[in-house]
């Protein structure tokens, strides 16, 4: 058999408003963390997608190079928003000798250009609507290690890309997202 309380005075009203602030702080508490935690994650995902899309879009630069296989850097035509990739030569084996040797042939030109925040390769933009480059903190480099006249054979290529989403480039914006610098370096 069951035993109730016999107690009719029920809760005085003190307790009963501790109970309510108690109450409203843990709740309180935890819409904050549940809120600051869905950001974190919006925010993780948006960055995961800029890294994504920067990753294409070097990726599609390297893949246009080695399809192009240039020669080397026009010097005269490159600055640190533009640079011009040349193929001027050719390798035939010379049937008299069975040697290969270089011939010269008409002039081809890959142009890797930064400009109204975006890629851009031979005109074509390379970057997604979502995918801000800043162009002034971005910058396409070389180092040359053997050139001869106004062409440079060997080096090091250094592309510096600021990258930020468009949708979240406002820093009063929720979701707001600081621009990350990507670096890559390779040789030709």
């Amino acid at each position: 058999m069951k035993r109730y309380v016999n107690n009719n005075k029920g809760l005085s009203l003190l307790e009963l408003l501790a109970a309510v602030a108690i109450s409203a702080f843990i709740l309180a508490s935890i819409y904050g963390v549940l809120l600051s935690g869905i950001k974190a994650y919006k925010q993780i995902g948006i960055e995961n997608q800029l890294r994504s899309e920067a990753d294409y879009v070097v990726a599609t630069v390297m893949n246009q190079l080695y399809q192009f296989a240039p020669d080397g850097i026009d010097m005269t035509a490159t600055t640190d928003q533009h640079l011009a990739f040349v193929n001027n030569k050719q390798k035939v084996i010379n049937p008299s000798v069975g040697w290969v040797e270089e011939q010269e042939t008409a002039k081809q030109t890959l142009d890797i250009e930064l400009q109204n925040d975006a890629l851009f390769i031979n005109g074509g933009k390379m970057s997604s609507d979502q995918l801000q480059i800043i162009s002034n903190q971005s910058k396409l480099s070389y180092s040359c290690v053997q050139k001869e006249g106004n062409m440079c054979y060997s080096g090091i290529v250094t592309f510096v890309l600021a990258v930020q989403d468009r949708d979240h480039a406002k820093p009063n914006d929720v979701l707001y997202i600081k621009p990350f610098v990507l670096k890559t370096e390779f040789g030709f």
